[in-house]
């Protein structure tokens, strides 16, 4: 009968402590990614970052890999933005011979960010012309993955998956 008891006791010691551990271990990613998260938060408020994308998707299309033609949309913190993606879709109205991806540079219009500290989630929107009209929508995860809409006025929408991060100067 001792035996039978120690046995469950010890049992019982057993699985408390792999209880606590594991509680730890949770405790220990929540607050990881919490810290990734303020890191991100930091990163998009500072307006000095540069998304850099990987993938495409075309509306209607394919994803395409963009490994060797990749494309980014860097934020400067006196409200300019630069853009230069590849751009795979129908373009409805361009020049002649007009480049084949989507550039831009210039002063962002109607600039909106909103933080959702549940989700651990940062959406940044904002709109810039220069030769076309462009609305750019950019969902933030909370360790700097990133998702990139683009719609124009002259192209069909096209969406980017990257990630963000800080703007190295020269």
């Amino acid at each position: 009968m001792r035996r039978l008891v120690t046995f469950f006791l010890a049992g019982a010691f057993i699985f408390g402590a792999l209880t606590s551990v594991e509680a730890q271990q949770k405790m220990t990613k929540a607050e990881n990614r919490q810290q990734q998260f303020e890191e991100t938060k930091n990163l998009v408020e500072s307006r000095n970052f540069i998304f850099e994308a990987d993938r495409a998707f075309p509306s209607g299309g394919a994803s395409i890999d963009l490994t060797t033609n990749y494309g980014y949309l860097k934020v400067k913190e006196d409200s300019i933005v630069v853009g230069d993606l590849p751009f795979f879709g129908r373009a409805f109205s361009v020049d002649y011979g007009g480049g084949g991806g989507i550039e831009f540079s210039g002063k962002m219009d109607e600039q909106e960010s909103e933080i959702d500290e549940e989700k651990k989630t940062i959406t940044y929107s904002f709109k810039v012309k220069d030769g076309d009209y462009f609305q750019v929508s950019l969902q933030v995860s909370y360790n700097g993955d990133a998702s990139l809409n683009v719609i124009s006025h002259n192209r069909s929408a096209i969406r980017y998956q990257g990630d963000i991060s800080r703007v190295e100067e020269n």
